[in-house]
């Protein structure tokens, strides 16, 4: 729930973060990390922002009935309806005990995601961080709503997250997976070179190998206190989903078919998965789509065969 301290003004200065990048990159696993913090709100997917903001960025004066029609539309995303656990009436009366006519689509937004309920203990609220893969096509429209926001960029092996999807999606075009991941990624680094001090870039493989050498530089990028207690998050998780076996068979279902390794420690096991499940025709097409734009992120292709059939 929001903190009751903080007025209208400070919720508007509360830091936003966006994780961006392909799905099945580690962007979960960074936002549970992340959510673990007691001063870091994070929610389920579900880019409410973008879906509302066509239609509500401009209210200037919001009045009760706005803001009903604002929560209805919020509650037509079956993500958010299913995946985030507010109550209408409860969010409608955090929304009402504020003077309506100091609120902006921005800071509602801002206390929709602080109404989220968190597995992990809370101190106080510093950050707010989103994540959704989709965000990575609309790093515009995210700025253009929240002029401070800071962007973490977690990128991973393309041929791990080829087979990542696969598994996960049922997707078995791999030239079509490499082509997305290389679409995402290159689309997030124009914005980069645009607003530089803004991103923070994290290797998945770093990420699991050193965790707290980077998490820590990354808490340092958000200036938010690092806690080594992060790193348990897999004690929680694993209580919550037990719990959400019997209570919510959406949730359950999602962690055990596409999350599963956020309820173990730490690991490397997800690392070079692709040398034993892709075969020597699907690395070449892989490599081939990628092309040289891996190798910016020390991503080196193992196959140098170029065959017409791949144009």
């Amino acid at each position: 729930m929001p903190d009751k301290l903080l007025t209208v003004e400070e919720i508007k200065k509360l830091p936003i973060v966006f994780i961006v990048g392909i799905g099945r990159s580690g962007t979960s696993l960074l936002q549970t990390i992340l959510d673990a913090n007691p001063e870091v709100i994070t929610a389920n997917e579900s880019p409410f922002v973008l879906f509302l903001k066509q239609k509500y960025s401009g209210v200037k004066n919001w009045n009760s009935e706005k803001l009903d029609e604002f929560v209805v539309d919020l509650y037509k995303d079956i993500r958010f309806a299913l995946l985030w656990k507010i109550n209408a009436d409860d969010l409608r009366k955090i929304l009402t005990s504020y003077s309506l006519a100091e609120l902006d689509f921005p800071t509602i937004c801002k206390l929709v995601y602080m109404s989220v309920s968190s597995p992990f203990s809370k101190d106080k609220t510093s950050l707010i961080v989103d994540k959704n893969p989709i965000y990575s096509f609309y790093i515009s429209e995210l700025i253009e709503l929240f002029p401070t926001a800071k962007f973490i960029h977690i990128i991973r092996d393309y041929r791990d997250n080829v087979i990542s999807a696969i598994k996960a999606f049922k997707v078995k075009n791999v030239a079509l997976l490499a082509q997305s991941w290389k679409r995402h990624n290159s689309h997030i680094d124009n914005y980069k070179i645009k607003y530089p001090t803004r991103f923070f870039t994290l290797r998945y493989e770093d990420l699991v190998t050193l965790p707290e050498k980077f998490i820590s530089e990354l808490f340092s990028f958000l200036v938010i206190p690092y806690n080594n207690n992060m790193l348990d998050f897999y004690k929680t998780t694993r209580k919550i989903y037990t719990k959400e076996l019997d209570n919510n068979d959406v949730m359950a279902g999602i962690v055990n078919k596409i999350h599963v390794n956020l309820l173990n420690p730490i690991n490397t096991e997800q690392i070079d998965k692709w040398k034993k499940e892709l075969s020597i025709s699907e690395t070449e097409v892989i490599d081939y789509i990628t092309g040289d734009y891996a190798k910016k992120y020390n991503y080196f292709p193992s196959t140098k065969v170029v065959r017409l059939s791949y144009f």
